[in-house]
C-alpha cells in the first residue's frame, strides 16, 4: 500500500457525515469476546481480555517483529462523559450522543522503541483517532513519524474493516502547521469543517483505506 505520493491530490475525499444514530460497538470489530464475565481468549493473531462488562483489551502482536513486547494494545471502554479523556465530546460536541464507547490504542515503533498512545472511536465505516504527536515533531527521529502513521493506517485497515481513517489535530499544538504538512505529505487530506462539524479548535485530516 502506497501512503506517500509526489502527485498532489486535487479532489478531497468524501467522508460520511456522523449521524445521530446508535453507533456500532468498536468491540464487535476488534474482538468477538462476549462481555459478561472476566475472560481471556487467544487466537492466532490476537489476545482479548474482557473485564466485568466495562472494559475489553485486545492485543495484536507485531507480525514483522520478533520482540514479543512489540504489540498493539487496544482497550475498549465506555466513554468518560465530560472528562478530559472524552475524545468524542471534546472534538464532536454536536454528535457525541451517537457514540457510547471509545478506544485507547497503544503501540510501539519497534525501530526506536518509542511508545505511542492515541484515543479513538469507530462510527459506521470510519475510524476517528487523535494525533500520535504530543510533542514537537522535531523531537522524533528520522522516519519515526512515517513509520508510526503507516502502522496506524495498517492497523485501521486490517483490524477494523473500516473504509476511512480520520485524525484530529489540535490547533493549539505548538507544531500544528508542521504536523499538518507531514500528514498531507503521507497522503492525508484536510476535511472541510462542514463535513463532521468538529469544534473550531481542531483540524481533521482523512485517509481512504
Amino acid at each position: 500500500m502506497i501512503i506517500a505520493s509526489p502527485a498532489k491530490k486535487e479532489i478531497a475525499i468524501q467522508l460520511q457525515v456522523l449521524q445521530s444514530t446508535t453507533t456500532s460497538s468498536p468491540s464487535s470489530v476488534t474482538s468477538t469476546t462476549t462481555r459478561t464475565t472476566t475472560a481471556t481468549t487467544t487466537s492466532s493473531n490476537s489476545t482479548s481480555t474482557c473485564n466485568n462488562n466495562t472494559q475489553e483489551t485486545v492485543y495484536f502482536p507485531h507480525e514483522y517483529c520478533s520482540n514479543a513486547n512489540d504489540q498493539d494494545v487496544v482497550t475498549v471502554s465506555k466513554r468518560e462523559l465530560g472528562t478530559k479523556n472524552d475524545f468524542v465530546g471534546t472534538v464532536f460536541t454536536r454528535w457525541s450522543k451517537s457514540v457510547d464507547e471509545h478506544m485507547v490504542i497503544s503501540t510501539i515503533i519497534h525501530e526506536t522503541s518509542r511508545q505511542v498512545q492515541c484515543q479513538a472511536f469507530i462510527h459506521d465505516d470510519t475510524v476517528f483517532i487523535t494525533s500520535p504527536i504530543t510533542d514537537r515533531l522535531s523531537n522524533w527521529a528520522d522516519g519515526e513519524f512515517q513509520s508510526c502513521v503507516t502502522h496506524l493506517i495498517e492497523l485501521a485497515e486490517e483490524k477494523t474493516g473500516c473504509e476511512y481513517l480520520v485524525i484530529a489535530l489540535d490547533r493549539r499544538h505548538l507544531d500544528n502547521n508542521t504536523v499538518l504538512k507531514a500528514f498531507m505529505y503521507l497522503g492525508f487530506q484536510m476535511i472541510d469543517p462542514t463535513v463532521y462539524g468538529q469544534e473550531t479548535g481542531f483540524v481533521l485530516v482523512g485517509y481512504e483505506l
